[in-house]
């Protein structure tokens, strides 16, 4: 369950009660710095803390939302917000759209998806980043891991070119 509560002058505070029955607070002040909080189960005081910057608090926000890493036991990274989906869609060998480009293919004008950006194996199983926000020009390869936005259909449409039955 999360909580929010204004902090006049201050920021916002959001307090989530994890599974476990203990808290994390995050304080988000209007200056871009946050401040967590962790509470075991039942107790008062917290138990630790730390302090981001606004550029800490992104990264480490993009980490935990799998924009790094991909953990290998999801089948897929399905973020909803609103209408809007995002999506991990790997490019399969027997895909329509491996070889062909986000502008041949009319991405954006034919599905009405946003290619956010693309990542693929590099050297011992890492995952390296291959392009951020692609251009027109951008060619898909099979082994692509690529991350899509768009309304559900959009992004199933993107799937089934990708190679995804």
């Amino acid at each position: 369950m999360i909580r929010e509560a204004e902090l006049p002058r201050l920021g916002k505070k959001y307090s989530v009660t994890l599974e476990s029955g203990d808290r994390l607070d995050i304080i988000i002040y209007d200056e871009g710095e946050r401040e967590l909080f962790f509470f075991p189960s039942g107790e008062e005081e917290p138990h630790c803390s730390v302090s981001l910057t606004d550029q800490e608090a992104r990264q480490v926000g993009s980490i935990i939302g799998g924009a790094f890493y991909q953990p290998r036991l999801l089948e897929k990274l399905e973020a909803a917000i609103a209408e809007l989906f995002i999506e991990w869609i790997k490019i399969r060998p027997e895909a329509p759209l491996a070889g062909k480009s986000i502008g041949e293919l009319g991405l954006r004008k034919n599905l009405g998806i946003t290619v956010i950006g693309v990542v693929q194996e590099g050297e011992h199983g890492r995952k390296k980043t291959v392009a951020i926000n692609p251009g027109p020009s951008f060619t898909f390869v099979p082994g692509q891991m690529v991350i899509v936005a768009g309304r559900r259909d959009a992004v199933e449409r993107f799937a089934a070119l990708a190679g995804r039955s």
